[in-house]
């Protein structure tokens, strides 16, 4: 079984504190959930447990690994075992949508023929129902159509860890279901570890089996636990029961 785990992470931009002391492990399997206002620096978090922001402070273990005292071979072979699905989908435009699946397959497995990558591909693409918008570029995508394109890409490298940043952004009520189920249903394909920076509490309530919730006052996190039952528990902070119930915090 795969495991990240931030150990006593202080994220600053110079001299600007954004978060202090965050310490939690995500498994193999498990869907985690980071909570927080606009603001309080969930996707810098991400960032930071990706590689491509420095902690002030802390470590980010891969599985026994410290990935920021490693050395830069081990940091890219961490980074290999890493998908990622950003907010925007960051499809390279120039490329279909099969093409853009076909990348990191060429990464992850080069001793494959062409047509055994192809193979490969066209599969990813079936499981996000993408397959018939293969030769599309992704300028002819709908938004959510962008994103399941983008979860095929990241998860073609058959990462340990998914790393998710607001992925139901801009899409409808009825896209945003469906993205949720098809999370769920890679996470059950891949048993991968995965991380989801998301605003919307529908997807956390009904997703998220662990989640922390990061306080913009305090700068540092409030709470810890799977987002549904925070919401049900008489001694949630109150910060935290008012963002999950979507009520105005009290003064």
């Amino acid at each position: 079984m795969s495991q990240l785990t931030v150990q006593h992470l202080t994220m600053r931009f110079g001299d600007k504190l954004i978060q202090k002391d965050i310490d939690f492990s995500v498994a193999s399997g498990t869907i985690f959930a980071i909570m927080g206002g606009s603001g309080c620096g969930k996707s810098t978090l991400l960032k930071h447990m990706i590689g491509l922001l420095t902690p002030a402070e802390g470590q980010v273990l891969v599985d026994d690994g410290d990935y920021w005292a490693a050395t830069e071979s081990a940091q890219r072979h961490m980074r290999q075992r890493f998908g990622v699905l950003f907010q925007s989908a960051a499809l390279w435009t120039s490329m279909s949508v099969l093409d853009n699946v076909l990348v990191p397959l060429a990464l992850k497995a080069p001793d494959l023929s062409s047509a055994e990558r192809r193979d490969r591909a066209m599969e990813l693409l079936s499981w996000v129902d993408m397959d018939a918008a293969a030769d599309k570029l992704p300028s002819d995508l709908s938004g959510g159509m962008k994103k399941r394109a983008g979860l095929a890409r990241a998860i073609a490298g058959e990462p340990d860890f998914l790393f998710l940043d607001e992925p139901s952004a801009g899409l409808d009520p009825i896209s945003s279901v469906r993205l949720d189920k098809l999370i769920t249903d890679l996470r059950d394909r891949t048993g991968a570890a995965v991380m989801i920076v998301s605003h919307e509490l529908e997807s956390l309530l009904s997703i998220a089996d662990d989640g922390i919730f990061l306080d913009a006052d305090s700068k540092q996190p409030i709470a810890r636990g799977k987002p549904a039952d925070l919401k049900a528990a008489d001694d949630t902070h109150p910060t935290v029961r008012a963002f999950l119930n979507r009520q105005e915090p009290s003064s």
